[in-house]
């Protein structure tokens, strides 16, 4: 396992570091990764985590450009969350009867799931959390998100999102050439570390209810706040679709 995890790795590099002397061709590539990353369903298929990592070490060694990288990793996640979007409010529930769609059916159900209990924040949240951010945003077009809502959030998200990837390989990069490491550790090191900083974002408020012992009177106030929350939180439900003319693409 670790060797073909090895060849991969050395397979992404070899094949950036290939475009990184075509300027125009490094900023397509990374574009059409991101953008078929957040594809509905094709995403799951993409690694777009792994991809990014290497071009932030790249662009540490100087070997591509900093912002129209960047710039080009957002472009292509707004565009591919926004074709999952358009997916979901043209097809809605129909989508579950299409192939590739219909072999992934517990996946969109984890989907809904998420997307209910979430709301509009989902589409932030879910861009983080492998398997779900496949979904997430052809989700919200299924239930009929409001579009101007659903483009806000998918914008700023997707600029954190690019970051969060880009950067971490930057500094991965210089960390790991100043101890003679190769940037093949790039991507496991930084892919650990992207993993336990999600899980810790998303799982915040368990990790700090099991923590609330140790914070006293605080703790417990925090804790008796969040039980009560969760007692009084409607019941799970899917929000009934928006007029079409109202929040559909495009509007």
């Amino acid at each position: 396992m670790l060797e073909m995890f090895t060849a991969l790795t050395g397979w992404l590099e070899m094949v950036l570091e290939t475009i990184a002397s075509n300027f125009w061709l490094s900023l397509w590539f990374i574009f059409l990764i991101a953008a078929t990353e957040a594809v509905f369903i094709v995403g799951l298929f993409i690694p777009s985590t792994p991809v990014l990592l290497l071009a932030g070490g790249l662009i540490a060694q100087g070997k591509l450009p900093f912002w129209e990288i960047y710039l080009a990793a957002v472009l292509g996640a707004v565009v591919g969350d926004a074709i999952s979007y358009t997916l979901g409010f043209w097809l809605k529930d129909r989508i579950k009867t299409l192939w590739p769609f219909r072999n992934h059916l517990p996946l969109i159900a984890r989907g809904e799931s998420f997307f209910a209990r979430h709301g509009g924040k989902s589409v932030f949240i879910g861009r983080f959390i492998p398997g779900v951010k496949a979904v997430v945003p052809g989700i919200a077009g299924m239930f009929g998100m409001n579009y101007r809502h659903f483009c806000v959030i998918n914008v700023t998200s997707a600029f954190v999102w690019a970051a969060a990837h880009i950067l971490p390989g930057m500094l991965l990069s210089a960390w790991l050439k100043s101890m003679g490491l190769s940037l093949e550790l790039v991507i496991i090191v930084g892919a650990l570390l992207l993993v336990a900083l999600f899980l810790l974002l998303h799982y915040r408020r368990a990790l700090l209810r099991a923590a609330a012992p140790w914070f006293g009177g605080l703790g417990r106030a925090i804790d008796s706040h969040w039980r009560g929350a969760a007692q009084q939180s409607p019941a799970t439900r899917r929000p009934p679709p928006s007029p079409r003319g109202r929040s559909g693409p495009g509007r």
